[in-house]
């Protein structure tokens, strides 16, 4: 590595929360849901659990879930269903929809 070069952080997640034109949010996820970073995606979606009735994550650029992450998102999934607001994942990485269809939670999960 040349000593003028910055290593890209491994475990990073970004998220940007868009509305759509019938006025669902759409969360833009890019990176990987660790144990590091699924914070984040629980805060956004509690953050907006409260103001719709829908929540949908775009995890086309999410390429990496760990066990952690994964149990947040359902953790995230189950409150969000508590106040009343559906959060579904749509255009699944193809290797995180793997993780989903091994688990078992694509149907629960994917909308």
């Amino acid at each position: 590595m040349a000593a003028n070069s910055v290593p890209i952080p491994q475990n990073t997640l970004a998220i940007e929360p868009i509305v759509s034109a019938d006025g669902s949010t759409i969360l833009i996820c890019r990176g990987r849901i660790t144990v590091e970073t699924s914070g984040l995606f629980k805060a956004e979606v509690k953050r907006l659990s409260s103001q719709q009735k829908q929540v949908l994550a775009d995890l086309s650029g999410v390429n990496f879930v760990d066990s952690s992450g994964l149990g947040t998102v359902l953790a995230t999934y189950t409150s969000a269903k508590a106040a009343g607001c559906e959060l579904k994942l749509v255009n699944v990485h193809p290797q995180v929809r793997d993780l989903l269809n091994i688990t078992r939670l694509a149907g629960v999960l994917e909308g």
